[in-house]
């Protein structure tokens, strides 16, 4: 009678241990948020204006006035004249330096492996250089961006290398030939990354541009655990929450619904709440997940407490010291920009340019 209680009870136990396994899974999301200026100017200086400088070689590929329309400050209202901050980009000349004849030998061979003919092709190289220079003052002539090279570094020279020819002076003439489409080719071939490294510095510094943000969540993947599934119900209605938060706000029903899911996720880390690694993985999930949940919400501070609870759970200790060094430089440039959300609309038209 002895041995089947104590069977019966081991069987009870093995059905809890197992039914208390939990497994997580990734789950992505993406959200929106403004991203804020590393380098704020005054709050009331927000039109600009962008001026281009472009040698011949340029312009035949890409006019002035284009290279201006795609400069674009985020956030700000774009003049023509007379702005905040006052943008110049002066792009050198495309260089070219020096034309060489290079070439390669194919040999053809018989079954036997004997070479019956060889052919030669030859082509240009060509090296050359493009850049150029952008600066940037406010509107008392004051410098807010001292000259700067586009490319991060002063022109670095690059090769051309033109199609293949079955003689040397095909591949000689070519070049010479076709010089000005060759011209425009590369032109138009660099200024997409040109003009992307000014947005990029010019908005890292005093933009705020709209940005996505593809963050992780956890979610259960254990058929047999209590709790499966409302936790998977929950993570299908936070990811739904979640999509719906853009750069102009979060609205009330919203925030609301985030508010729900951490409430949900708190309740599970008190009901799963022992030592036992089953539980403590699942503390784990609800705590990263608060922590994401609070830092879309710009509640920073909450977000650290998770992150703190998370490291206490020591389940993954690192995820909480990285996720906090992440949250604290937030908290750092919102409190710079003097801001208590990045989630709120900006209406360009109403800027005005100084007095």
């Amino acid at each position: 009678m002895k041995k089947l209680l104590f069977l019966a009870m081991s069987v009870v136990a093995f059905n809890v241990t197992i039914a208390q396994k939990i497994d997580l899974d990734r789950v992505y999301v993406a959200h929106q948020y403004r991203d804020l200026p590393s380098t704020p100017l005054d709050s009331t200086w927000r039109t600009y204006n962008v001026r281009v400088e472009v040698p011949s070689t340029i312009s035949g590929a890409m006019s002035a006035s284009s290279i201006e329309d795609r400069i674009n400050l985020q956030g700000w209202k774009k003049v023509y004249g007379g702005g905040h901050a006052q943008l110049t980009v002066n792009f050198d000349d495309l260089m070219f330096d020096g034309q060489k004849i290079e070439n390669r030998k194919e040999e053809i061979k018989n079954k036997e492996g004997v070479v019956t003919a060889t052919n030669y092709y030859y082509w240009s190289v060509v090296k050359y250089s493009i850049g150029g220079t952008y600066s940037a003052k406010d509107w008392q002539e004051n410098a807010l961006i001292n000259r700067t090279n586009i490319n991060g570094t002063s022109s670095t020279q690059m090769e051309w290398k033109s199609p293949e020819f079955r003689s040397m002076g095909e591949a000689d003439r070519y070049f010479s030939n076709n010089r000005a489409a060759i011209s425009n080719k590369l032109v138009k071939e660099h200024m997409e990354t040109m003009l992307a490294n000014i947005n990029n510095s010019i908005n890292d510094k005093y933009g705020f541009p709209v940005s996505t943000d593809q963050v992780t969540l956890w979610t259960s993947d254990s058929k047999k655990h209590p709790e499966n599934v409302a936790f998977v119900e929950n993570m299908t209605k936070m990811k739904a929450s979640i999509a719906k938060v853009t750069a102009n706000g979060i609205d009330a029903a919203t925030r609301a619904e985030l508010m729900s899911s951490i409430e949900y996720m708190t309740t599970v880390k008190g009901k799963y709440a022992t030592e036992d690694k089953g539980d403590r993985k699942l503390r784990y999930a609800c705590s990263y997940n608060n922590a994401v949940l609070y830092t879309i919400l710009d509640m920073p501070d909450k977000a650290i407490e998770e992150c703190n609870a998370l490291i206490a759970n020591d389940y993954d200790v690192k995820d909480g010291e990285k996720m906090i060094e992440k949250i604290n430089k937030i908290k750092a440039l919102m409190a710079k920009n003097n801001k208590v959300s990045r989630h709120y609309p900006i209406d360009t038209s109403k800027f005005n340019t100084p007095n």
